[in-house]
């Protein structure tokens, strides 16, 4: 009764064999087709190319005036040629310049140039997206790209301050304030006049009569902005400015002595910003 168990663990174990060996024959024939596959993609050759690269990624420039980036132009593929470069994104009014004009490679080769764009005054102001590519013949580059910011420049004025008359605690005196402006016209804004120090006499100083900037007080200019004010020298008085509106120094009247503020000396700042028009 146990003969016919034993005939089917042996069939069953030499079945388990034969799979063994099938499957071990399958990946003996499967493995080198694979290998030859892979083989096979390797060797497949590169296409001669052109790699363009830009440094910096952006630049900062200012209207009627120019900036540089550097390129490198390398070979791919085996490529050799003379390659020239191009670049759109440009805004109105600038323009690229390449130095060298070209390069030449040779196989594995790599070139360095610089790239530089000049601006107009009347370039208007914002942020470009540039666009640069290298090609020889019927041989692009992918396109790269690096950033243009083109800026309005600081107009640089100056500014100074007229008062008439002196002051006596309980008084006020209206300040005309002259602008020097060697550019062209500029909208003005944001004027503002300050205290810096106060100089007493030397008597006053002698006597340790106190007199400091809490003894005055500032008002300031009232009138609007813009204030369009032209080349050369004028002042608000000349801009038909009403002197209601122009800044003012009062010196207050306070419970404590003032002697020592008697011919002192205010020191004041000016401080405004400039637009170009």
């Amino acid at each position: 009764m146990q003969h016919p168990l034993r005939f089917v663990r042996l069939a069953t174990e030499h079945a388990g064999l034969a799979g063994r060996v099938l499957i071990i024959g399958l990946l003996a024939i499967f493995l080198p087709a694979g290998t030859l596959y892979a083989a096979g993609q390797q060797s497949a050759p590169q296409k001669p190319g052109i790699l363009v690269q830009i440094t910096p990624s952006s630049r900062n420039v200012d209207q009627g005036l120019a900036t540089s980036y550097s390129a490198t132009v390398s070979s791919t593929g085996g490529f050799s040629g003379t390659v020239l470069l191009a670049v759109a994104g440009l805004p109105a009014g600038a323009a690229p310049g390449f130095s060298p004009s070209s390069v030449k490679l040779t196989a594995g080769s790599i070139a360095q140039l610089s790239m530089t764009v000049s601006t107009a005054s009347s370039t208007a102001a914002g942020d470009y997206e540039l666009t640069l590519t290298g090609q020889s013949g019927a041989v692009q580059s992918a396109a790269v790209k690096t950033q243009l910011r083109v800026k309005a420049p600081l107009r640089v004025f100056g500014l100074s301050g007229d008062v008439s008359g002196l002051l006596a605690p309980g008084t006020s005196r209206s300040m005309d304030l002259g602008f020097t402006n060697p550019d062209k016209g500029i909208d003005v804004g944001n004027l503002t006049v300050s205290i810096t120090g106060v100089v007493r006499t030397a008597k006053a100083i002698a006597a340790n009569l106190p007199c400091t900037a809490q003894d005055y007080a500032v008002v300031q200019y009232s009138g609007t902005y813009p204030l369009t004010v032209p080349s050369g020298s004028s002042s608000l008085s000349h801009l038909g400015v009403p002197s209601a509106q122009w800044p003012r120094i009062a010196m207050l009247d306070t419970p404590r002595l003032q002697d020592g503020c008697k011919g002192a000396v205010l020191q004041l700042a000016y401080s405004g910003s400039g637009q170009g028009n």
